[in-house]
């Protein structure tokens, strides 16, 4: 590894992380959003892909974008070529996110990607790390925001990043997606990725006054300890206007300090395993 060109974390590219929940509904595109912010108000250099079908991050970061060019238009690949991917064809379709997100940007998703979960390319579970290649220098994180659920596009997206991010709610189908999430990351580590790590589990919108909430906050530190990043983070109005508005939860200041500030908790807890990994 060259020394002198390792970015903040300690590494020569970017770290890559895949945001995931076999479950909808959890919040996983706020939190990859949220993050996202984090790392770009921290002064780093962010990449977002928006591989979800629905296109949430996507109208989040640039609501009146029309881009030409897509993450499907990267994944179809080159139709003289047999559908390759070509190596780092995902410059192509890099966009700026709007204003209000800093200097972040991001690759767009359309409704249309849904159709590459049905692709049967050989080598279809690297398309995504082919595409990225020689771009994640550009970069210091590169944050993949996952369809909900184990499908195609999820599992390029766990062969093409250093970690997963798992995102969960303490409630029992949210817990259920979650074993049925580390079971697939078993698998991608033994068939494709074997150095895939896991950045941790956010649990997201803890009520405390509820007790069935609670009862499934205890049944998940009970599962998985120490892999449950701390503080959990807990329902606030604010996240949903947020979404709406299409703006960071950081430009709404005051308003949002009783989530903003333990969303930096868990990215402070990211960033160390990053420095840490990068010295093994």
């Amino acid at each position: 590894m060259n020394r002198s060109k390792l970015n903040g974390f300690g590494w020569s590219e970017a770290a890559v992380v895949a945001t995931c929940q076999q479950k909808g509904g959890v919040g996983k595109t706020f939190l990859t959003l949220s993050v996202a912010d984090q790392f770009e108000q921290m002064g780093y250099r962010v990449l977002a892909l928006d591989l979800d079908p629905q296109a949430n991050l996507t109208e989040a970061l640039q609501p009146d974008a029309r881009p030409e060019l897509t993450i499907n238009d990267v994944l179809v690949g080159d139709r003289s070529r047999g559908g390759e991917v070509i190596p780092g064809s995902m410059r192509d379709a890099i966009s700026d996110a709007a204003p209000q997100w800093g200097t972040m940007r991001y690759v767009p998703a359309e409704l249309a990607l849904a159709a590459r979960e049905q692709d049967q390319l050989l080598g279809r579970e690297f398309r995504i790390r082919e595409a990225l290649d020689g771009v994640k220098g550009d970069y210091d994180v590169v944050l993949i925001d996952c369809p909900p659920s184990l499908g195609q596009l999820t599992i390029s997206s766990l062969v093409a990043a250093d970690y997963a991010l798992l995102v969960t709610e303490p409630r029992a189908a949210s817990v259920q997606g979650l074993a049925e999430m580390t079971g697939t990351l078993a698998s991608v580590r033994k068939h494709f990725n074997p150095s895939l790590r896991t950045a941790g589990i956010i649990v997201n919108r803890h009520r405390e006054s509820s007790s069935d909430r609670r009862e499934q906050l205890g049944y998940l530190r009970e599962d998985y300890g120490d892999r449950i990043l701390e503080p959990i983070l807990h329902e606030r109005e604010v996240v949903p206007q947020a979404y709406s508005a299409a703006r960071p939860l950081s430009s709404f200041k005051s308003k949002s300090k009783d989530i903003t500030g333990p969303l930096g908790e868990l990215t402070d807890q990211i960033i160390a395993t990053f420095r840490k990994d990068a010295k093994s």
